[in-house]
């Protein structure tokens, strides 16, 4: 409170400073702590000392900017680390603002204002005014450091955090990671810093320090909750924090890097990225050679290991270790040993180590590259220059840079990549930068779309979907199918379904969207996921409502029953009740079963009501479990387990709600860790899993489920055929699809599984049942038939309604089969 005293009175005495002020000859103490440097910033005189004291427990060692070669103030630079305990003396020679660092930790810095004895310093009114906004900023910055550690949780604000000096931040951080957990430490530094260029520094060194913190408390299975915004600093504290004693857990790194996706893309070969950062690291960036040799330990991806150890290199090895002579070396070095074993990622960078450590201009590195004898060199070197020109974030400038190169294989290369990094690190207005870079270059403009498409596939960038209100005597349908397209075509990627679902309501409302919805649903484009938007739908005609009556009478089974399923999730959400309140209600929602006109209306409640206990719990799945079995009747129980399973499998694409229970190394879990009640639904809705993975490959999924316990094998591939509903409106497509399975017995499978879905996306509509059954092969039809059958009675509780749809089948023997399971 004393301090708030403090600045108040500050302000007001602004008012009556003189016109000038002197500094005087002092010494200045600046501790070095865990938190960073105290007190920041100073302000001395030209002829003062500053005594930077390590009062930490590890080694320190304060430099000018930039980092690593702190070419600002070679001066200011003791040369080597500050031991615990041990102090370093600078005497600034020259009057200014200089900003440092921590060498061994860049995130922290400091400032400091030198000046002149005999020049005084003028402050005029505009400063003045400068001064009373930087004071209110400190009192907003107190006001919020003073929450941060008196008060509730540290709970941060963010607007109050980036106000915080550097010191401070940190501190916040740690104390927030401290009480709230490191998950929700990194995603407040992603909602505060959101929208911001990837590469900017202060953010990722935030990052960086936040990966340092998860592998403090969560060590390697702590991986997966980094991610690669902000320049992947998260994958290279987490890492750097892992290697700072030992290489001894290497394989450990790789195992957790590989669950971050399949294969070597984006996040994963970004996190091998990153190891090679901290080997290099721990070899202390003085021994290239072990640095290589421990990347070569790892079982693949050490091409992104060792790029990571050159960039290390190029930031943080002693001025002496390179050679100004040879602007080739140590590449060629490497090439006379090794071979082209490390030229690509030699050559990726040396272009940034001729930039800032020689001070070699664009046109004088392009003279380099070319020299190289190593075509792998060159690629790598020309897409660096590509890298650089795209930390301007000018799109023209990459154009006018690339262009400059003189050998058009090379200058193609340059503007891929510079489009790509545009991309990679989210400068402001990213999408439209990269395509116009893109579409400068008339001889590889596609591949160069296709490049920059690829990763934002795989860093899971946001890509802006502009969508657009009907026009005056624009035909709806059209409408409807183009704005729908436009997530279909990026794979409805960063919510764009829930989006498209609340334009097209808040123009038609809920029950002429659903018209809309089936009108069009024959069109792949609305079939693909139109039942992920008719969950928004109802979300938000429920959030009008506030009942489910009122919103079920608008329902109907368009798009799979997604009407019904959001209703409830909406509803569960807004009574917001906890644990023993939620279980004491969950049972009671859908009522009995003679409440409902249709035994179809009844059953999607129920399964509506596990996707509901997903979404209320946040994704838990055991959790969501639990409340399905707090419904007494064992069936009514089991119709609820497949809203959860389904929600767990095919959920892992959608936006507001992924799933957790999802293991991109092991397809079969959660199954293979449940308890044998659950098995056997899990094992079912596993197979859209499958579907996923594969891409929809029939046959690869087929041969997923031949892997899992046979006595659950025929529930896989039953969903093989109800996600043939889903995936395509083609019947031959569904029938060819189906006879891809490996046995006659599993075909038939596949079939009922079409039929079972038509009954409840297709409601009502006997014909297309039947045009199934007639288009399979002859082995097939009596197991096609009986199907339909048993989903006639889905829609009614009549048997005679189900025997009239029977009858309408024109093969005797197929209304036989038909009519006999009624």
């Amino acid at each position: 409170m004393y301090c708030l005293w403090f600045i108040a009175l500050c302000l007001l005495a602004i008012r009556y400073l003189p016109s000038t002020i002197s500094a005087h000859s002092q010494t200045q103490i600046i501790e070095m702590t865990a938190n960073g440097f105290s007190p920041d910033p100073v302000t001395i005189d030209i002829n003062s000392t500053i005594i930077f004291l390590n009062k930490d427990k590890e080694a320190r060692w304060p430099a000018s900017n930039i980092h690593p070669t702190h070419e600002i103030y070679p001066e200011f630079d003791p040369k080597k680390p500050i031991e615990p305990g041990q102090s370093w003396s600078f005497k600034p020679k020259k009057a200014g603002t200089f900003k440092y660092h921590d060498h061994l930790l860049p995130h922290m810095r400091g400032t400091i204002t030198v000046v002149s004895e005999e020049g005084e310093t003028i402050i005029n009114v505009s400063l003045i005014e400068k001064v009373k906004d930087a004071l209110n900023n400190i009192l907003d910055g107190i006001k919020g450091f003073l929450k941060i550690s008196l008060g509730q949780k540290y709970n941060l604000g963010a607007k109050e955090f980036v106000k915080l000096k550097s010191s401070d931040q940190i501190d916040a951080l740690k104390k927030f990671a401290s009480s709230q957990g490191v998950e929700k430490t990194w995603q407040f530094v992603l909602d505060t810093y959101k929208d911001q260029a990837g590469s900017e520094e202060k953010i990722h060194d935030l990052a960086h320090l936040t990966g340092s913190l998860i592998y403090q408390k969560k060590g390697f299975s702590g991986v997966g909750l980094c991610s690669p915004e902000f320049a992947f600093g998260c994958f290279h504290g987490f890492l750097d924090e892992a290697f700072k004693k030992d290489l001894e857990k290497l394989d450990e790194a790789q195992i957790a890097c590989s669950k971050l996706g399949p294969g070597l893309t984006g996040p994963v070969a970004s996190c091998i990225h990153g190891i090679g950062h901290g080997v290099a690291s721990f070899h202390g960036t003085s021994d290239l050679k072990a640095s290589l040799a421990s990347c070569r330990k790892l079982t693949s991806g050490t091409d992104y290991c060792f790029d990571g150890v050159f960039m290390e290199y190029v930031r943080s090895a002693p001025d002496d270790f390179f050679k100004k002579d040879d602007p080739l070396y140590p590449c060629n070095s490497l090439e006379k040993e090794f071979g082209s074993a490390y030229s690509f990622s030699c050559g990726r960078n040396q272009p940034s180590l001729l930039m800032s450590r020689f001070k070699m201009g664009f046109e004088e590195v392009v003279g380099v590259c070319l020299t190289s004898s190593s075509e792998l060199f060159k690629e790598a070197c020309f897409d660096a220059l590509g890298f650089s020109l795209a930390a301007s974030g000018d799109d023209q400038q990459i154009i006018q840079g690339c262009s400059k190169i003189g050998v058009l294989e090379y200058s193609l290369r340059c503007v891929k990549a510079g489009a790509g990094e545009l991309v990679f690190q989210e400068v402001p207005n990213w999408q439209e930068k990269s395509e116009a870079v893109c579409n400068a270059i008339s001889q590889s403009r596609d591949d160069c779309l296709r490049h920059i498409d690829r990763l934002i596939l795989e860093y899971n960038r946001k890509k802006q979907i502009n969508f657009t209100p009907i026009q005056s005597g624009e035909d709806v349908n059209l409408y409807v199918r183009r704005e729908i397209k436009k997530c279909y075509d990026t794979g409805g990627k960063d919510g764009c379904y829930k989006d498209v679902a609340v334009l097209l309501y808040n123009q038609f409302g809920l029950k002429e969207t659903l018209r809309l919805l089936k009108t069009n649903e024959g069109h792949q484009e609305v079939y693909a996921r139109c039942h992920e938007v008719t969950h928004y739908l109802s979300r938000q005609e429920y959030e009008k409502q506030k009942s489910i009556s009122k919103v079920y009478s608008q329902c109907d089974s368009t798009c799979h029953g997604g009407c019904y399923h959001g209703t409830l999730e909406a509803y569960l959400k807004e009574k917001n009740l906890q644990d023993a309140a939620l279980a004491n209600h969950f049972p009671t929602v859908c009522g009995k079963a003679e409440d409902y006109q249709k035994p179809l209306e009844f059953n999607e409640c129920l399964h509506g009501m596990g996707h509901a206990a997903m979404f209320v719990t946040d994704m838990e799945l055991m959790d969501s479990l639990r409340l399905c079995d707090t419904i007494s009747d064992q069936a009514q129980k089991e119709r609820c387990y497949t809203g959860v399973f389904m929600e767990n499998s095919s959920s892992s694409t959608s936006f507001d709600h992924q799933s957790k229970y999802i293991k991109a190394d092991d397809p079969f879990y959660p199954c293979n860790s449940l308890e044998e009640k659950y098995q056997k639904l899990c094992w079912q809705y596993q197979s859209s899993y499958f579907s996923i993975i594969s891409n929809q490959n029939w046959l690869k999924v087929a041969d997923m489920c031949l892997q899992i316990p046979a006595r659950y094998q025929d529930f896989c591939f039953l969903t093989i055929g109800t996600n043939q509903v889903g995936f395509t409106p083609s019947l031959q497509t569904m029938k060819q699809d189906c006879d891809l399975m490996p046995s006659e017995h599993f075909q038939n499978i596949c079939v009922q599984g079409v039929i079972s879905s038509f009954s409840y996306r297709f409601v009502g509509d006997a014909g297309r049942m039947i045009e199934f059954c007639q288009m399979v092969d002859e082995k097939n039809k009596e197991a096609c038939f009986k199907q339909m059958g048993t989903s006639l009675m889905d829609w009614t509780t009549d048997r005679q309604v189900g025997l009239q749809n029977c009858s309408k089948i024109p093969n005797p023997k197929g209304a036989s089969w038909c009519m006999s399971v009624i």
